[in-house]
């Protein structure tokens, strides 16, 4: 259960640095490739992000966070013996 409110936080802290990401850019092409790396290489794209521009503390704050709840809970480990039939 609290592997899900990890990655929900995770999830969350994305989506809202994506927006910033896009709302930040200079130009077309700018909003384009900080959207992509925020989305596709969080949470590590998100601290370049923040270094970079010195915007979204919130966000990455959410996303490292919920990584770390994440990861501490046991992440999603299941085996295929633990599923219900």
């Amino acid at each position: 259960m609290l592997g899900l409110i990890g990655y929900a936080a995770l999830l969350i802290g994305v989506i809202w640095m994506v927006v910033v990401a896009i709302q930040t850019g200079q130009s077309t092409q700018d909003k384009v490739i900080w959207g992509l790396v925020c989305f596709f290489c969080s949470p590590l794209g998100s601290i370049v992000f923040f270094i970079m521009k010195k915007q979204g503390l919130v966000p990455l704050l959410l996303q490292i966070i919920g990584f770390i709840v994440m990861i501490v809970s046991g992440g999603f480990n299941f085996s295929v013996g633990n599923l219900p039939t």
